[in-house]
């Protein structure tokens, strides 16, 4: 019998917020998505468990949805200032 595979991606809604999570080529590191609104934030978390790599994400998420975080959003790029 076969032994099962782990699954090539992790996605989840976190505050309404839908993001994905997949391997990175690197053991441990993760590659997530997610937006809010018009913005797209992508990058890199480490985490060798999968739910550790999700945590990670959902506090990046928790970090841009704080008060006062849209402020620091220039309207003219749309980048973090």
């Amino acid at each position: 019998m076969a032994r099962p595979t782990k699954p090539e991606a992790n996605a989840g809604i976190h505050r309404g917020i839908h993001y994905t999570l997949k391997p990175n080529a690197a053991p441990g590191y993760w590659r997530y998505r997610y937006a809010i609104g018009d913005r797209v934030r992508s990058g890199r978390v480490q985490g060798r468990l999968p739910l550790l790599a999700i945590r990670h994400v959902q506090m990046r998420i928790d970090h841009d949805l704080r008060p006062g975080r849209q402020a620091e959003i220039n309207p003219s790029t749309g980048q973090l200032s």
